[in-house]
């Protein structure tokens, strides 16, 4: 079986770093100084911006990964993913800061170990080791059924 590649885009949520497959990312903002707030939304939707005439739904990634909600800093981002490639399917992950794009080997990945669940994130690709730094990769495909929920 032959190794595949797998680009990365890591980012910084308290004192963890999680990634996601960098081809499904399509965009990196900062975070406007208005989202709109959507009611009977789930604590983890922060709300909803305008995103070049498309409307994205924004999500906390602190609460997602059962975080304490905090202050927004300078370095405070909303990645904008794409699980399925449709343009209806992009959501918004406001994250504490974007850390660099990783190019990775399938064999680098081992399995996630967690006590438990963290936060609503319970599915990982797997969990890389990056200059003595444990990268926990999130999967999509379940993470957009999270969302979804």
């Amino acid at each position: 079986m032959e190794e595949q590649d797998k680009t990365l885009l890591s980012f910084q949520i308290e004192d963890e770093v999680f990634a996601v497959d960098a081809m499904k990312v399509d965009h990196i903002l900062e975070v406007p100084s208005q989202i709109t707030e959507v009611p009977n939304t789930p604590d983890y939707i922060t709300g909803i911006i305008n995103l070049h005439g498309n409307i994205i739904t924004v999500a906390d990634m602190r609460i997602l990964t059962g975080q304490k909600n905090k202050e927004k800093g300078a370095d405070t981002s909303i990645v904008v993913i794409n699980p399925t490639g449709e343009q209806d399917s992009k959501i918004g992950l406001i994250v504490d800061m974007v850390k660099e794009v990783i190019e990775t080997e399938s064999s680098q990945f081992k399995e996630t170990v967690l006590e438990g669940k963290k936060g609503l994130i319970n599915s990982f690709e797997g969990t890389v080791v990056i200059n003595k730094e444990f990268i926990h990769v999130i999967d999509l495909n379940s993470f957009n059924e999270i969302i979804e929920k």
